[in-house]
């Protein structure tokens, strides 16, 4: 039977970050996906969000994190990653319960800023200079100069160059069908070519969709997780319509960014159809009448974009408080999982790949992923 120190499952973004930060300490590492690589949620078209605005409050000790190394990665790893810093300017025209309304900004900003995460409220006055446009019914702003965006893919690839370069092995079409503890403290994993190999000294398991199976044929557990695929759509910009910087409004959630090819991105969390079963997206009307209508009353300037192109062919994990899992499976110490990133744990992924080397080599938790447990959500050792 092969043997690797650390082996990681799932090709993606936050596994491939994982394999790279083992490797760079030294550990001998074998990455495995099913696919191809960036072939699940950390591909498909556009630019995703690198922001800590408007975070769950346990996400930023992460996210700040992730703000400092995202800067230095094209150089890092030697491959762009298509990263730019363009800041992020959050939208309020009413104050309704919830955090939505303007009258939680004073609160938001302090809570970030403890984080170390730089951010500031911004008036009508200050809008009308940063972003020329915006639909008049908006009274303020909270703006987070050092939120950005990247391309997903190209950093996924990025993070996979680096670390073959350090000696990672990466085997495409190599899915896992389960994984065995076994009792010298190793795992055991079965592939679905009938082959075996086992991780010595530990297990990331990194590969989204398909943790749930994964968890409950190798060790009998259940996750209150669902899958969704978020509705993104592509407009065309007028001549002379210049986005300063993405722009986002939490109360219609509607995010906006320019992509490398000159068009408008539309996303913000809607989902279309998506059949688990076949892992098949199929856009929704409605929520494209939807987003349009939103884009509209925000933008007035974009009210009759021409719509380019409608993607939702990547599906993302959800858990019911919407911050992922980063944990070890109950029972087993040197079997990691990250799984249920709701839809924004891109940017987050080059801190996670650094604490979950950290972990795995260290034997202690990081201080940054403490609340992303299983047992939160009712996961317990398996019986």
């Amino acid at each position: 039977m092969k043997s690797a120190e650390y082996v990681v499952v799932g090709g993606g973004v936050v596994g491939t970050a994982t394999a790279w930060n083992l490797a760079s300490r030294g550990a001998e590492v074998t990455l495995l996906e099913a696919g191809e690589l960036a072939s699940g949620a950390s591909g498909g078209p556009g630019r995703r969000g690198v922001r800590a605005g408007g975070r769950d409050l346990r996400e930023l000790p992460l996210a700040r994190r992730a703000q400092e190394l995202w800067p230095e990665l094209d150089s890092l790893l030697g491959a762009p990653t298509g990263y730019r810093r363009n800041g992020r300017l959050s939208l309020y025209d009413v104050e309704i319960a919830g955090t939505s309304g303007w009258q939680s900004l004073p609160a938001k900003v302090q809570a970030q800023q403890a984080a170390g995460v730089a951010c500031e409220i911004v008036d009508r006055a200050r809008i009308d200079e940063m972003q020329p446009g915006i639909a008049e019914d908006v009274r303020f702003g909270l703006y987070t100069p050092d939120d950005g965006s990247a391309d997903h893919p190209a950093t996924t690839r990025a993070f996979a160059k680096a670390a073959v370069e350090l000696g990672v092995t990466v085997s495409e079409h190599t899915g896992v069908t389960k994984f065995s503890p076994d009792g010298d403290g190793s795992v055991i994993l079965h592939l679905d070519s009938g082959d075996h190999l086992r991780a010595t000294r530990g297990l990331v398991i990194a590969a989204n969709r398909s943790i749930p199976r994964l968890l409950r044929d190798s060790v009998g557990l259940t996750l209150p997780m669902w899958e969704k695929a978020t509705q993104v759509t592509f407009v065309s910009a007028p001549p002379e319509f210049t986005l300063a910087h993405q722009i986002g409004h939490p109360r219609r959630s509607l995010s906006v960014k320019t992509t490398d090819e000159g068009s408008v991105m539309l996303s913000g969390g809607r989902p279309g159809g998506w059949d688990p079963v076949t892992g098949v997206g199929t856009p929704d009307p409605a929520v494209l009448r939807a987003t349009l209508a939103d884009l509209a009353a925000t933008l007035p300037a974009l009210a009759d974009a021409e719509v380019l192109a409608v993607d939702n062919s990547r599906a993302d994990t959800s858990t019911t408080d919407l911050i992922p899992v980063i944990d070890t499976v109950p029972g087993l110490g040197s079997v990691f999982v990250g799984t249920g990133w709701s839809g924004h744990g891109f940017a987050l992924a080059p801190a996670v790949g650094e604490a979950f080397a950290e972990w795995a080599l260290g034997g202690e938790r990081p201080p940054s992923v403490r609340p992303f447990t299983f047992e939160r959500l009712g996961v317990l050792p398996a019986r």
